[in-house]
């Protein structure tokens, strides 16, 4: 897994995941899920509105709040699979590690969505 920046909206219960090292050339929304593509298609980075909720309907954990408010760290590992994109992130707090699992349709040929890539 890869360390990935992150930043945490306590208010608005954002949260942004992404590689410091790559630039974003467009983005694609997956209701409030937004996955980040650099210009060779490739994953750079994901924002979760409510990520609260999101969290915890994909990893059933119940102490998502206090993990998010106190978060050290962040891995993200992904893996093209079968036209699927898996996108593993381990989240570190104090004292919880939070692993969740998103697949998502894998972005193979020219999309309007990433018309600005």
């Amino acid at each position: 897994m890869k360390n990935y920046k992150f930043s945490y909206d306590k208010e608005f219960d954002d949260l942004l995941i992404f590689d410091s090292n790559s630039k974003s050339k467009g983005s694609v929304e997956l209701g409030d899920i937004i996955l980040d593509f650099n210009s060779k298609k490739e994953f750079v980075g994901i924002q979760l509105v409510n990520a609260s909720k999101i969290l915890k309907d994909i990893s059933g954990e119940v102490d998502i709040d206090t993990v998010l408010k106190h978060l050290k760290e962040c891995k993200v590992q992904t893996i093209n699979k079968n036209n699927f994109l898996i996108i593993k992130i381990l989240l570190t707090s104090d004292t919880k590690q939070i692993s969740s699992v998103l697949s998502v349709p894998n972005i193979t040929e020219s999309s309007p969505a990433l018309a600005y890539a």
